[in-house]
């Protein structure tokens, strides 16, 4: 009862804000992966055209209000709580910052509320809305619906009902308002029909609007853009790109535009960045958060830019895949088999479905309960000129600690994700 009068708190307080910015466009943005580095493209291009707020670390029931109202939680304790319920009424006296573009991040790990995304919607309506894929991330909570006991099909069923949710985002849009949807995903495309909005479809697909070419080329309307970039970046990448461009087009900014905008962007931390390791190695960092999908996608990397270096994959479990955690690190070991030539592996879930699988094909594979004793073996033991994918979900993995181990660079440390004071904590009481 408790929670649900604070979260209704900061959802009234949170739109009485956004009333002081009435012509404002607000544009969420929705999906199993890929969220923050979609906002930050996106972002990266509206710059060029106007004041630009986003969602940063706050996409839920609570953290989009207090974003709204510019409240920043610290330590998430009680006592913080009661900071921020106090804290409410004046921000909504002193705080007038102005914005032409409102970037939010819109997540639902759930079809009851407050954690889906009819709940969220009470919160905030986007003029722009921008559904991105369905994947298993978060699908614990979708599990209780589903009665097929049949691995695939169950698979499949949850993905559909995933994204079903997702798609109330567009689904609720207004004529006037703009949907940006990956027409590649399945399950998009069966519940475009009920979209009022204007429409605008990306993908690889040649019925796409937006036309995801190789290389990170686009076409849109005839004309064929190319976006440079100063990273390395995997495939998959193009979709985030993709987003960004055709949400912008939307919005009358031309794809040219926004291609050029995008030759600076550069990817969240904790999302496929590079860094330089001890011993002339060079790291892959993945850690901020891990599911099948991405998993696999990043280890196509590993293999891609190893080349003939050893290729080293440190994976931790991916959480929240409810009843097809099983599963999926099973077939976690078959792409650690095909994409690199070692695994060092952390947490319960990969020990007990993933460490077997590889130790039956006398693969090289080593398993660490503590992060202390993994770190250690990874400083001591790798290899000169290694490449080294490092990714493993949230919830109690915390793989930045272990890229943190091998950097050559210490100053590298604050462009890990997940710094402040209450991840410094976090990190400590966490094995």
């Amino acid at each position: 009862m408790l929670k649900k009068f604070v979260l209704a708190y900061f959802k009234y307080c949170s739109k009485i804000q956004l009333r002081k910015n009435p012509c404002a466009t607000i544009i969420g943005v929705t999906g199993s992966a890929g969220k923050t580095s979609t906002r930050l493209a996106i972002v990266h291009i509206l710059k060029t055209r106007g004041i630009v707020k986003h969602s940063i670390h706050a996409n839920s029931q609570s953290g989009i209000p207090l974003n709204i109202l510019g409240i920043h939680p610290r330590t998430y304790s009680k006592v913080d709580w009661l900071r921020m319920i106090f804290l409410a009424p004046w921000q909504l006296l002193i705080n007038w910052e102005h914005f032409d573009y409102y970037v939010v991040e819109m997540v639902i790990d759930s079809a009851k509320e407050p954690n889906n995304m009819s709940y969220l919607l009470q919160i905030i309506r986007p003029h722009v809305a921008v559904v991105l894929n369905a994947s298993l991330t978060h699908s614990a909570g979708f599990d209780h619906l589903v009665k097929d006991t049949s691995p695939l099909r169950r698979i499949k069923k949850i993905i559909a009902l995933i994204a079903q949710e997702k798609m109330k985002l567009v689904q609720t849009l207004p004529k006037k308002g703009v949907a940006i949807i990956n027409l590649d995903q399945p399950e998009f495309r069966v519940e475009r029909s009920g979209v009022r909005a204007r429409q605008i479809t990306y993908g690889k697909s040649i019925k796409a609007n937006l036309r995801i070419l190789s290389n990170f080329r686009f076409r849109y309307q005839g004309v064929a853009h190319k976006l440079y970039l100063g990273d390395v970046y995997p495939d998959y990448f193009a979709y985030t790109f993709a987003a960004a461009i055709a949400t912008c087009a939307g919005l009358g900014i031309s794809p040219g535009k926004g291609v050029k905008a995008l030759v600076t962007y550069h990817a969240p931390a904790g999302r496929m960045r590079i860094f330089s390791g001890i011993k002339d190695s060079t790291i892959i960092d993945s850690s901020y958060n891990a599911s099948p999908a991405t998993m696999l996608n990043s280890l196509k990397l590993l293999k891609q830019l190893g080349g003939h270096h050893q290729k080293i994959a440190v994976v931790g479990d991916m959480r929240e895949l409810g009843l097809s955690e099983k599963s999926a690190h099973k077939n976690l070991a078959d792409w650690l088999l095909k994409y690199c030539d070692q695994a060092i592996l952390f947490g319960p879930l990969t020990k007990a479905h993933t460490l077997p699988v590889l130790l039956s094909q006398k693969f090289p594979v080593y398993h660490f309960t503590l992060m202390s004793d993994l770190t250690k073996y990874l400083y001591s033991h790798l290899s000169l000129h290694s490449h080294i994918l490092i990714k493993g979900s949230q919830n109690h993995i915390l793989l930045e600690r272990a890229v943190e181990s091998i950097l050559a660079d210490p100053v590298d440390v604050a462009r890990l994700c997940r710094r402040g004071p209450y991840w410094e904590k976090i990190r400590r009481q966490t094995n």
